[in-house]
């Protein structure tokens, strides 16, 4: 009954197919008599599985013009065949995959013998692979059409095969995913199976390789690895299911490993390797059924995938079973098979991964809108931030000014005393100086006519030595210290007792003050002519001139003190940028702290060089100030302070050194950083030293710190102005 319904099932194919005569199997003994076969025993078609001995067919043919004897199973390893006629062996021939090939077999999807004569046919076969013969009696024609048909399939399933190889190559090629080039070897250890089993490689070149097919087959065993490995890729085991997919690459391994079982024995393969794919596609099979089933992702591809190899394996089986007729392209489905469930795998990828990259495209325009939008949002913010901060900046600029002015107010109140006694003094030298001209002036009132009378006496030559007299400027009396005046006072009056002058000790005194210390002989002279009266108008117009000198130094002295304090206290946004020299600039602060160094500082100037500067000179006079300063309270007002000037290169460097207790190193870090201070609270704001640092970057300088207890060093590098270009623009900001 089952065999109707197939033959009902395959009609198509079954009237396509050639009925003929068949064989007569003498099992495995040649000698076995054809009286003692039953009917079973004839047929054209023989299937036995695994077996190691050689069995024996036989037929008897009329002579015939034109008759080939055709087996279509290629993976025959030995065919022998003899032709008896009247009880002897006319002919006979070796063949078969593990053999040469030889003239008079050829080979069309399996071995083709020449027939022609008359006589009883016997054949030896023996097959590593399943023993299995499709016995078929082909006239030229016949033989003609069946070579085409079974080439057109061999194309199809070859063409399909590597069609599929060079889209998954080139779509790795391009996008360099995995699973592309896993699909690649995949469809190539197909299409390496498919030629070695429809023994095409016999027919096409490795015919004379004896050992070919013996050892090439193992590798066979790459086309479930292969399998296995897309499998892992294509389904995701390694991420979704990780325990599975251990045994998954410990099964892969074995496989590869099974190679090797050609070494110990070829049939040994073949049984491993059918009972693999066996269990492999019915494993497959049911699992994509269930995914199938369940709906899972992938389902419908692994579901048709499997089927149609499944379908084409089940006809391979039934047609070696002999339940549907031999034809060319039931002994091709199991290939046909292969390349079509290779083909569904590829549509499939390349749509999943069309749809994926839809997908992508889609989340990533959805992204860009959405992160266009947030960055405007963003934007908005930022732009609202940067206003704020503009506006905080702003705010912070005019507080930072207001505190630098305040705390320049608040230094220069502290100078008001200091500044007070430097002016007091000179005031009080001009006070005392202008006195005394008005006394020298009113005796001179009163003895007006006495001077007319004394010059009239005078010779020319007295005159002249008078006016020497008078000319000649000295400030011994007022800066030689006590033990000086008193040894001048000494050699003064020895010489006037050796001259024959007296004089009082009061008028001695006199001398000394206006600056006369030593006579040459004609002042000598000129005072012997008129001892007292001369003496007493050298000392009086010396006297007078003596103090004019003093009021001098004194308007000096105070015009300087206060041109440096009007420069101290300018206000340095009104100040623009300006040619001026360095030294001048130190200067002006020096002379207005001097008062907190007289007496206490010992201070030391070593200016090697002096400098044209481009810039703010008061904010570098805040410069000096606050490093003077700060060197002064770290000596506690009392010390050495050297300050130095030296060129380098095209800068200059100033020095500003004091042998105070010295900054511990994890502060020297933070002394430029704003409003940090070691100071008690209220006695300081942390800005002196980071406005400095401002200043000097606003100049282009920079400034460096080198401290150890007893020294301090603030090194400042300005450029000079030679070097700078004066179109360059500053920043005010600092």
């Amino acid at each position: 009954m089952y065999r109707i319904l197939f033959c009902l099932l395959f009609l198509p194919l079954a009237l396509a197919a050639e009925g003929s005569l068949g064989l007569w199997h003498l099992g495995t003994n040649p000698n076995t008599k054809q009286t003692d076969l039953s009917p079973k025993d004839y047929n054209s078609l023989f299937y036995f599985g695994f077996t190691k001995d050689s069995h024996y067919y036989q037929i008897d043919l009329e002579e015939s013009p034109s008759r080939y004897l055709h087996f279509e199973n290629g993976m025959i390893s030995e065919l022998d065949y003899e032709i008896i006629q009247n009880g002897k062996i006319v002919s006979k021939a070796h063949t078969g995959l593990v053999r040469k090939k030889i003239p008079e077999v050829s080979f069309t999807g399996g071995f083709v013998f020449p027939a022609l004569e008359k006589g009883t046919y016997r054949f030896r076969i023996r097959s590593e692979d399943t023993h299995r013969i499709n016995f078929e009696i082909r006239d030229a024609f016949n033989l003609l059409q069946y070579t085409k048909s079974i080439s057109l399939w061999q194309g199809f399933y070859f063409g399909l095969c590597i069609l599929v190889c060079l889209l998954s190559a080139t779509q790795y090629i391009i996008l360099r995913e995995k699973i592309y080039f896993l699909l690649t070897f995949a469809t190539i250890s197909v299409l390496f199976t498919n030629v070695l089993r429809s023994g095409l490689f016999y027919e096409y070149g490795f015919s004379n390789y004896v050992w070919f097919y013996r050892y090439i087959p193992g590798l066979v065993s790459l086309t479930p690895f292969g399998l296995i490995l897309f499998l892992r890729e294509f389904l995701h085991t390694k991420q979704k299911y990780p325990n599975a997919d251990k045994y998954f690459v410990f099964y892969a391994y074995i496989l590869l490993g099974s190679i090797l079982i050609v070494i110990v024995d070829l049939q040994l393969y073949f049984r491993f390797i059918y009972a693999n794919s066996l269990i492999l596609s019915t494993i497959y099979f049911g699992y994509a059924t269930y995914c199938m089933i369940q709906k899972k992702e992938n389902g419908k591809v692994l579901f048709y995938a499997f089927l149609v190899k499944q379908i084409s394996t089940g006809l391979l089986i039934f047609t070696n079973l002999g339940y549907l007729p031999s034809y060319p392209f039931l002994s091709s489905a199991n290939e046909i098979g292969s390349a079509l469930q290779m083909t569904i795998f590829t549509i499939a990828i390349s749509k999943f991964q069309i749809q994926t990259r839809m997908r992508k495209e889609e989340s990533v325009s959805k992204e860009n809108a959405e992160l266009e939008t947030m960055v405007m949002e963003r934007t908005k913010e930022i732009q609202t931030q940067k206003e704020e901060l503009e506006k905080a900046l702003l705010q912070i600029s005019h507080t930072e000014s207001k505190l630098v002015f305040s705390e320049k107010m608040s230094e220069l109140g502290k100078l008001v005393a200091g500044v007070a006694h430097e002016i007091n003094n000179p005031l009080s030298a001009i006070k005392a100086s202008i006195e005394t001209l008005i006394e020298s002036k009113n005796n001179e009132i009163k003895n007006l006519g006495s001077k007319e009378n004394i010059y009239s006496s005078l010779t020319p030559a007295e005159i002249n030595t008078i006016k020497r007299m008078f000319t000649y400027q000295s400030d011994f009396g007022l800066v030689a210290s006590y033990t000086e005046r008193k040894e001048k006072k000494a050699d003064l009056k020895k010489i006037f007792k050796d001259n024959g002058l007296e004089f009082e000790e009061a008028t001695l005194e006199k001398f000394l003050d206006v600056g006369i210390t030593n006579l040459f002989e004609e002042e000598i002279n000129l005072l012997k002519s008129g001892q007292e009266k001369l003496s007493n108008l050298i000392l009086e117009e010396k006297n007078f001139k003596l103090h004019l000198s003093i009021i001098q130094i004194a308007v000096d002295r105070s015009s300087k003190t206060i041109l440096a304090l009007k420069n101290f206290s300018r206000v340095t946004k009104a100040e623009e940028r300006r040619i001026f020299t360095l030294l001048e600039n130190i200067e002006t602060v020096l002379t207005i702290y001097q008062y907190k160094m007289r007496g206490k500082v010992s201070l030391k100037k070593t200016f090697l060089t002096d400098a044209t500067i481009l810039g703010w000179p008061e904010d570098l006079i805040r410069v000096w100030t606050n490093l003077i300063l700060n060197g002064l309270e770290a000596m506690n007002q009392t010390g050495n302070l050297m300050i130095t000037t030296e060129k380098k290169g095209n800068l200059i460097e100033v020095k500003v050194i004091d042998n105070g207790p010295g900054i511990p190193s994890e502060i020297q870090k933070k002394i430029f950083d704003p409003f940090f201070t070691t100071k008690n609270h209220g006695e300081g704001t942390g800005m002196g030293l980071g406005i400095t640092k401002s200043i000097i970057e606003k100049h282009k300088g920079n400034i460096y710190i080198e401290s150890e207890p007893g020294r301090t060093c603030f090194s400042v590098q300005l450029p000079i102005i030679e070097f700078i270009d004066p179109n360059e623009p500053f920043s005010d900001d600092f």
